[in-house]
């Protein structure tokens, strides 16, 4: 057992080792609860950046979408839908799509036209992807044929015969 005689000599002899030690210890238990709070800080602002309205909710959602077309996309650069061809041989849309099937360069298949077998992997059409949402807000994509720079000259050379 421990008599105050006996603590008393420890601390004359051990005092100083002792204080540093208790001093080292409170300094580390000092730095532990100001980095705590700091993290604490930082746990708070993640949390308020969480929190955010439905904008903010709707704006992140059309940036991700964005993004995914660009990446899925990229391959079709310098591409042009009919509507686009149309408009620069100055006629309708509908009437090239009409020119084309009928010339039997493309089909009517599942809803949208695409290319007839012997003409596929020349590099006249790329798909492009189109991403959008059904009424009860689940994502859909589909794709679109879209004309090359060689499909459009293709075209042109077609109807000027």
């Amino acid at each position: 057992m421990l008599t105050s005689a006996l603590v008393t000599a420890l601390l004359r002899q051990h005092g100083s080792f002792l204080l540093k030690y208790h001093i080292r210890i409170y300094a580390y238990i000092i730095h532990l609860i100001k980095e705590m709070n700091q993290n604490k800080e930082l746990m708070q602002r993640a949390v308020r950046h969480l929190l955010v309205t439905d904008d903010d909710v709707m704006n992140e959602a059309e940036r991700i979408v964005g993004h995914t077309l660009q990446r899925e996309n990229q391959g079709d650069n310098g591409c042009l839908t009919v509507t686009e061809i149309a408009r620069e041989l100055e006629m309708e849309a509908r009437d090239l799509n009409s020119f084309l099937r009928d010339k039997g360069i493309q089909k009517w298949k599942q809803g949208q036209y695409r290319l007839a077998p012997q003409y596929e992997g020349l590099g006249l059409t790329h798909d492009r992807l189109f991403i959008y949402y059904s009424k009860d807000g689940k994502k859909k994509h589909q794709t679109y044929l879209v004309w090359t720079p060689k499909g459009l000259e293709f075209i042109r050379k077609l109807i000027k015969g």
